[in-house]
C-alpha cells in the first residue's frame, strides 16, 4: 500500500465516481457537511479497529472506506462552503514544508525529539493565540484527549521522568479519592473531581508506559463481554436467568470464565442479522433506506 508507484489514474477515477454521484444519486446529492459528519466519524473508527487488529484485508478495505469519505467531504464543503480540494492540498503540502524545515530548509536536527520540538515551535509562532492545547479537539474521546494533551505538555519538558514517578501520582490520587468517599454524599462534586484526576493520572502512566489508553481500555471492554457472555450462556443453558442466580453463583462462574477451563463464547451473542437491524434502527433518518455499508466492573 506504499505510495511509491501509486497509479494517478485511479485517484481521478475515484474523484469522478464521486462527481457523478453527487450529480445521479438521490442520497449523495442530498447531503450536507452536517450529515456528512457522523459517517466520517465512523469511517475513522472503522479504520482504527482494523488497524488495532492488524488486519491486512479490513485495514484496506476501511482505509479505501476513509478516503472516499475525506474526499466526498470535500466535494460536500466545496458546495456549502467555496471550498476546493485544491484549496486544502496546497495548504497541507505548505504546511508540511514549513513544518520540516530541516527537509526544506536549512535547519539541523539530531533526531525526533527535535523535530517535535521545532514543529511545535513553528506551529505556534504561525497558529493564532490560544496556547499549545487549544487546537486539540473538545470533540475528541476523553481518553484520547488525555493522553494527546500530556503528549503535549511533554514536548516542552512539563512531565514526569520515570513511570514510577507516576505510579505515584496514581497513588496520591487515589488515596484523595478515598477520603472524599468516606465524607459521605455531600462531597459529591469533589468525589466527581477527584474520580476526573485519577483517570487523568492512569492516561499518564499508559502514556509513560508507551500504551494507548483508548485501545487498552478497549481491549479491557472486549475481554470483560466475553467473560460475561460465558456466565450468561452458562446459565441460559441450565434454564436460569440472571435475575435469579446469586451473585456468589455467577462470580465462581466469572471465575471459571476467567481461568479459560470452560468454552468461551466466540461472539457477543448477536447474531449478524440482529446486529444489522439494531443498526438500522440506530442509523441517522438520513442514512436510513440507503444501500451503503452498514457495521455496526470486573477485572
Amino acid at each position: 500500500m506504499a505510495l511509491v508507484g501509486l497509479d494517478s489514474g485511479m485517484f481521478s477515477e475515484l474523484m469522478e465516481v464521486i462527481r457523478l454521484l453527487r450529480r445521479c444519486c438521490p442520497w449523495d446529492r442530498k447531503q450536507t457537511v452536517a450529515s456528512t459528519r457522523p459517517l466520517i466519524l465512523s469511517e475513522t473508527y472503522e479504520l482504527d479497529e482494523a488497524l488495532r487488529k492488524r488486519d491486512k484485508a479490513a485495514i484496506a478495505e476501511e482505509l479505501g472506506d476513509y478516503l472516499f469519505m475525506g474526499l466526498f467531504l470535500a466535494d460536500v464543503a466545496g458546495k456549502e462552503f467555496g471550498i476546493t480540494l485544491e484549496d486544502s492540498l496546497k495548504g497541507i503540502v505548505a504546511k508540511l514544508k514549513q513544518r520540516h524545515p530541516h527537509i526544506y530548509g536549512t535547519t539541523k536536527v539530531r533526531d525526533a525529539e527535535e523535530v517535535l520540538a521545532n514543529w511545535e515551535q513553528i506551529k505556534r509562532k504561525h497558529k493564532k493565540a490560544g496556547g499549545l492545547l487549544s487546537s486539540i479537539p473538545v470533540a475528541m474521546p476523553a481518553l484520547q484527549q488525555a493522553q494527546l494533551i500530556q503528549e503535549r505538555c511533554r514536548r516542552v519538558g512539563f512531565d514526569w521522568d520515570k513511570p514510577e514517578q507516576v505510579l505515584d501520582k496514581v497513588e496520591e490520587e487515589t488515596a484523595e479519592l478515598r477520603q472524599e468517599l468516606a465524607r459521605g454524599r455531600k462531597s459529591r462534586p469533589r468525589i466527581k473531581e477527584e474520580l476526573g484526576d485519577l483517570f487523568l493520572a492512569l492516561v499518564n502512566l499508559a502514556r509513560h508506559l508507551d500504551v494507548d489508553a483508548e485501545g487498552t481500555l478497549k481491549d479491557a471492554n472486549a475481554k470483560f463481554r466475553k467473560r460475561f457472555r460465558y456466565v450468561e450462556e452458562h446459565f441460559a443453558a441450565r434454564g436460569r436467568e440472571l435475575g435469579q442466580v446469586s451473585l456468589d453463583e455467577m462470580e465462581a462462574v466469572w471465575q471459571e470464565a476467567k481461568s479459560g477451563k470452560g468454552k468461551m463464547a466466540k461472539s457477543g451473542g448477536m447474531g449478524q442479522e440482529a446486529k444489522l437491524e439494531k443498526w438500522k434502527g440506530e442509523m441517522p433518518k438520513s442514512e436510513k433506506g440507503r444501500g451503503r455499508k452498514a457495521k455496526s466492573g470486573r477485572k
